[in-house]
């Protein structure tokens, strides 16, 4: 995900990673001094003023934040970071739980570095069931719930089951089939029908529920 930067933003970037490199956090006060020394070495003809507007432009980017020393383009350099970041972004709406379990980390280190993750606006959290649930920045917010519905284990048998009966399955052999109570079934199911992922039908002695692959397939949702 680059962020597109001006001409100055890069330069004053750059220099604020040096100043990064010897000093343990970013201050807006301090760094625009050693900002300013750097620009006259290099007879660049930048005051105070525009210096603290590029300097909040990169933070307003999230570029650079005040109190680390990171800065966005190293965010995902340390490999436990990145490993979080691309489990996130192949498991949409995926919560915290999860990440934990199927990431093998400890919980203290996850909660760091999906902190710094939401600092640089990599990632982004929202709240849905009572679960906090995160996602990929860019990702559309139309399809935020949609995606955390059919992240849920029970969801995603469902799903895998009627992608095996094109011809439709009545809601007993379902909860049957699939080990779940009826109540649990009917649940999801419903849930599901909200979201126009399964289609009921209803026959002359029986109600049937059919996958609808398209709406899957409009959003790229692998289950």
């Amino acid at each position: 995900m680059p962020v597109e930067l001006k001409k100055w933003e890069h330069l004053i970037l750059s220099i604020v990673q040096e100043y990064l490199n010897q000093n343990k956090f970013f201050n807006m006060k301090k760094v625009i001094y050693f900002i300013d020394s750097k620009l006259k070495m290099m007879s660049v003809d930048l005051n105070y003023r525009a210096i603290e507007e590029i300097l909040r432009s990169l933070v307003k980017k999230k570029i650079i934040r005040e109190g680390t020393k990171l800065s966005r383009n190293e965010i995902l350099n340390n490999e436990t970071r990145k490993k979080i970041y691309e489990f996130i972004i192949k498991n949409p709406g995926a919560y915290f739980n999860r990440i934990a379990r199927e990431v093998e980390l400890n919980k203290a280190v996850i909660i760091w570095h999906i902190n710094i993750l939401e600092k640089f606006a990599f990632i982004k959290r929202e709240e849905f069931e009572n679960h906090e649930i995160f996602f990929e920045i860019d990702i559309n917010e139309n399809n935020n719930r949609f995606r955390f519905i059919t992240s849920k284990e029970k969801s995603k048998k469902i799903i895998n089951f009627l992608k095996q009966y094109d011809y439709g399955i009545t809601k007993t052999h379902l909860s049957a089939e699939l080990g779940m109570h009826h109540n649990t079934i009917s649940k999801y199911l419903r849930i599901l029908e909200e979201f126009n992922v399964v289609i009921k039908k209803k026959t002359y002695k029986k109600t049937l529920y059919f996958l609808n692959e398209a709406i899957l397939e409009s959003i790229n949702l692998n289950v």
